[in-house]
């Protein structure tokens, strides 16, 4: 919990990055809880770090476990990692962030799976999703605005700016059914979009 709020903080100090948040008060109001994020920079997860700040668990993708510096940090952290390629090994490797969920830990993970190299919102798998509904746990959107300001997706150096944040109001999972999931995607997934083009 102080490493990774401390590293966040750090990191974003250094690299001259401000980030303000609208809503502060639902990243704490229903926890645990699976928060998701609009995905569009390698700056990403250190800004969900920095938000979530503790008892925090993510899922990644397999190839960022090779990664010299984020490969220990994440596993240290109790990253999941999943394999995209084969969705049947994805599934079965997310249970034990579903145990992580239920034994009160936070999930942050990306709906979208991989980056966008725009603004714009990409399709929202549905894993995510299947995990707040099995751990019993609420769906709280974190909204990125203005992140590949800071740092596009094939840079390697971050620059100055102002990053925005929205944290919208959890959404209770407990009465949700496999039959009505895609409709609750799109009803999340409706949210970004409203809150991006505003």
């Amino acid at each position: 919990n102080v490493a990774g709020s401390v590293w966040s903080d750090v990191a974003t100090s250094i690299a001259g990055v401000d980030l303000r948040v609208e809503g502060e008060e639902h990243l704490w109001s229903d926890r645990p809880a699976v928060f998701i994020f609009n995905h569009q920079s390698a700056l990403d997860a250190i800004l969900v770090v920095k938000l979530l700040r503790r008892d925090l668990t993510g899922v990644g993708k397999k190839e960022i476990e090779r990664n010299p510096v984020f490969g220990p940090l994440f596993n240290a952290a109790g990253v999941v990692f999943v394999d995209r390629a084969d969705s049947r090994r994805a599934i079965k490797a997310l249970a034990p962030a579903v145990e992580a969920l239920k034994e009160g830990r936070s999930l942050a993970i990306a709906p979208e799976g991989t980056r966008s190299p725009t603004p714009k919102l990409g399709r929202f798998k549905k894993g995510a999703f299947h995990m707040a509904m099995q751990a019993g746990v609420p769906i709280v959107p974190i909204v990125f605005r203005n992140v590949l300001d800071a740092l596009p997706k094939d840079a390697l150096v971050v620059r100055p700016a102002t990053v925005e944040a929205v944290v919208l109001p959890p959404v209770p999972t407990e009465d949700w059914t496999l039959d009505g999931l895609d409709d609750e995607i799109r009803a999340i997934r409706n949210l970004y979009l409203e809150v991006l083009a505003s």
